[in-house]
């Protein structure tokens, strides 16, 4: 039976690339209206411009705003992640075809592949999604070779049924 193991950190710039990746995944269609929110600057300048004070003000303050949620969600992602026992930790991973299994510093946890309900695989990282929006994310880094991670790619894709 072959043995996959990476060796990954909880860290701001994991938890960032995580975040990312699942936004494109589970919320493309925010990513893309995020880059049409940036257009009510202009339409503001041009309503200022026109006459229309209320509106052409309301316009150039929540275009940014909006355009910076992904910065607030990712800040609040991280300031939660702080007060996690595991922050800065490493997390090694084992990888079977029967179960994946993550240590660290103080814990231990063994998975089986049916209870992850879906999987984001990226060509810089996997996503394993245990819920929703709850997901552990091992980067392309954590793994020895990029035969390992192609193998645990392969792994992912066949073991875990995505749930409707």
């Amino acid at each position: 039976m072959n043995e996959y193991h990476a060796t990954s950190r909880f860290d701001v710039k994991s938890l960032k690339l995580g975040s990312a990746m699942h936004m494109r995944y589970r919320h493309p269609i925010f990513l893309l209206f995020r880059y049409f929110y940036l257009i009510l600057v202009p339409i503001g300048a041009l309503l200022l411009y026109l006459g229309e004070q209320t509106f052409g003000f309301l316009c150039i303050l929540i275009g940014p705003l909006l355009f910076m949620r992904k910065v607030f969600w990712q800040y609040r992602l991280i300031h939660g992640a702080k007060s996690s026992p595991q922050t800065g930790q490493e997390l090694r991973w084992t990888f079977t075809e029967k179960r994946i299994r993550q240590e660290s510093k103080g814990h231990e946890k063994t998975l089986n592949w049916r209870d992850f309900e879906d999987r984001f695989l990226s060509p810089r990282g996997i996503l394993l999604y245990l819920q929703r929006d709850q997901y552990f994310i091992v980067l392309k880094s954590a793994f020895s070779s990029q035969e390992d991670f192609e193998a645990v790619t392969k792994l992912c894709e066949t073991k875990i049924q995505v749930k409707s």
